[in-house]
């Protein structure tokens, strides 16, 4: 396996500009998805790193070797870039050794031992004889994964791979991948549109906007330190409040002050906005911090969203001064509740 390189890729479709200079590095052995909202150019960068389109300008690598450039065009079948589609696209006449083994020479020496290491790795080895019929979708997925490990890829690409599949057996699956391609060292590059997906399975994220990767970073970093509003708005949810800057990284905010996650430029005067997320938002008994009135539950079962109307100090329920907020918690509160709500740990600020 090799480091992934990507240098000022552009790409248009007559006058729509896809691709508008994505610079993307992906190590050796790691895992980045590329998250980003239909349209933003995700899945035309995947295409053109396997070789399915030809870029306008830009350069990309696989470890030492140039496969795009000003004057390099490597075909996709010369590229050793292996391809995991959204759907598992398996051959139903052949069965799942066969599939595996489909893209290997036919006469090359170990061949069928190779088949069988990539079934062991994504857990398969005792359904080599299956048909793709008699698989579920989550066994279909993994094998299309085998076939394109087996001839031993530089690069492995994931375009939406668990997307058709059912909530509750995409999380399991996307464990699965993510096992196996760790076990083998692959260099893997995931595209997708799931925010929860890419933080949970990823070492790397690249968000994209607009044909541009806009951050790029751990999932911590990402989620934690948005590059800007946007993104923050983008991966994961957000509570926007308006910020007045006191200096020494404190804001004055509807929910009191707050201390910023430092250092922030700007934090010393003037006005700006402060992000945080939902789970920094507690409920508290009334009296503890900023009074509150419960709007509306919705239960996941695994916790609840709150709605919540906050009334800063002097103001009343319904004046002009309330604003909207939502939080999490564990089990679920009464609608309609009078609660008081404050901010676990620092926020983050833009001018």
């Amino acid at each position: 396996m090799s480091t992934l390189t990507i240098t000022g890729l552009h790409k248009s479709f007559g006058t729509t500009e896809v691709l508008r200079g994505v610079d993307l590095r992906v190590t050796q052995g790691s895992l980045t998805a590329v998250l980003g909202p239909s349209g933003c150019g995700k899945t035309t960068l995947l295409r053109t790193v396997a070789g399915f389109e030809r870029p306008d300008a830009g350069q990309v690598r696989l470890g030492h070797v140039e496969v795009v450039g000003p004057r390099t065009w490597l075909p996709a079948e010369k590229r050793r870039v292996g391809v995991v589609p959204q759907e598992g696209t398996l051959f139903p006449h052949l069965d799942v050794a066969q599939n595996v083994g489909f893209g290997l020479p036919r006469r090359s020496p170990g061949r069928r031992e190779r088949v069988q290491r990539v079934l062991d790795v994504v857990g398969l080895a005792d359904l080599a004889d299956r048909r793709p019929h008699e698989l579920s979708g989550g066994q279909q997925q993994r094998v299309a994964l085998a076939r394109a490990l087996a001839p031993e890829p530089e690069v492995v690409l994931l375009d939406e791979p668990f997307s058709a599949l059912d909530a509750g057996l995409r999380a399991a699956v996307r464990e699965d991948v993510r096992a196996a391609l760790h076990e083998v060292g692959a260099t893997a590059l995931l595209v997708t549109h799931d925010q929860e997906e890419a933080l949970s399975i990823a070492d790397e994220v690249a968000v994209m906007r607009a044909g541009r990767v806009v951050q790029h970073g751990t999932p911590q970093t990402v989620y934690l330190r948005p590059a800007d509003l946007d993104v923050a708005r983008f991966v994961g949810e957000a509570v926007v409040l308006d910020a007045r800057a006191n200096g020494a990284n404190r804001v004055s905010t509807l929910l009191g002050p707050l201390h910023v996650l430092g250092p922030s430029p700007g934090v010393g005067a003037g006005v700006g906005r402060v992000v945080l997320r939902p789970e920094q938002i507690l409920i508290v008994p009334p009296g503890e911090g900023t009074p509150a009135i419960v709007e509306r539950t919705v239960f996941h079962g695994h916790d609840s969203t709150v709605h919540l109307t906050v009334h800063p100090a002097g103001t009343r329920r319904g004046s002009p001064a309330s604003a909207p907020i939502i939080c999490r918690v564990q089990g679920s509160v009464p609608e309609h509740t009078e609660v008081a709500v404050r901010v676990d740990g620092p926020v983050v600020w833009y001018p």
